[in-house]
């Protein structure tokens, strides 16, 4: 596990969102034995030290260990929670979306050790681009983003250059996999299952 006493750094789990093209809850779908959100809540635990903060109701059955915190604004996408949370947090957070299942552990600590020691927004760099919902977003940036928000600048990845963020390249491109479709999982099952018997 990563953990250093000072400064922390809290998680955010991204699990907003309608789920529309996947045709049910995608946050509920199961990769083996946990959820999406469960498997993605618990990657964020083992790899930060702080608080963790979940943005969007409705992904778990159980209580679950983390703090639920409002959109800063309605309908303001993934940065609505992002500035939610980022108030609260202390130094900075390490923001993951629900539905990345094969995403590694050390990438996340890779962000956060980038995160702590330069003080400065770091963000993964995937063949689609930047991924602004897998990134570590420093407390310092906060005015920032609540400013674009007010503004209706709700595009992360046309903030981040403007934050001066370090890129962080993918190390496999299936690790950036999303889930948004029901044969999205079914791929992700199989990639999963390929990695395990590597």
């Amino acid at each position: 596990m990563y953990r250093t006493p000072f400064p922390r750094i809290d998680g955010l789990l991204v699990a907003g969102g309608r789920s529309r093209r996947f045709g049910s809850d995608k946050r509920r779908a199961r990769l083996g034995p946990q959820t999406l959100a469960e498997r993605s809540l618990a990657l964020l635990r083992a790899c930060t030290d702080g608080d963790l903060f979940i943005a969007g109701g409705g992904a778990f059955d159980h209580p679950v260990d983390a703090i639920f915190v409002a959109d800063a604004a309605v309908h303001a996408g993934p940065l609505g929670g992002i500035v939610g949370a980022l108030a609260r947090s202390r130094f900075g957070l390490v923001v993951l979306p629900c539905d990345a299942p094969l995403l590694r552990g050390d990438t996340l600590v890779s962000l956060a050790r980038l995160g702590r020691h330069h003080a400065r927004t770091v963000v993964v760099r995937s063949r689609r681009g930047i991924e602004p919902l897998l990134a570590f977003y420093p407390r310092s940036a906060l005015p920032f983003l609540a400013a674009a928000l007010r503004e209706g600048n709700r595009a992360l990845h046309r903030l981040l250059p403007r934050l001066g963020a370090i890129e962080v390249m993918a190390g496999d491109a299936r690790e950036m996999h999303n889930v948004n479709r029901p044969g999205d999982l079914d791929l992700a099952l199989e990639w999963k299952r390929q990695r395990a018997s590597a």
